[in-house]
């Protein structure tokens, strides 16, 4: 019972700092990387569609170490949650 208490009571901070962060999130919102992205990207990277272009081309080694980085945890994950058969 605790268990559950503990981890609503995260999920609740969680969609709090959530909210306020979508908030303010709008002061910081500058438009000119998507200009640049619009003007640059066909040039740039020869692709016509510009969210390929920025997933494959600007940001490839970004996604390459968080798929890496992602891998690794849940390597992690499933080591220590399996099970000892052996008894000691």
């Amino acid at each position: 019972m605790i268990k559950k208490i503990l981890l609503l009571s995260m999920f609740i901070v969680l969609l709090f700092n959530f909210h306020t962060s979508i908030g303010e999130i709008l002061n910081y919102v500058d438009d000119s990387s998507k200009e640049y992205f619009i003007h640059n990207s066909v040039a740039e990277t020869g692709s016509n569609n510009i969210v390929t272009a920025i997933y494959l081309d600007y940001r490839l080694f970004d996604s390459i170490f968080e798929a890496s980085i992602l891998l690794i945890v849940v390597s992690g994950i499933i080591f220590i949650s399996k099970k000892d058969d052996e008894v000691m």
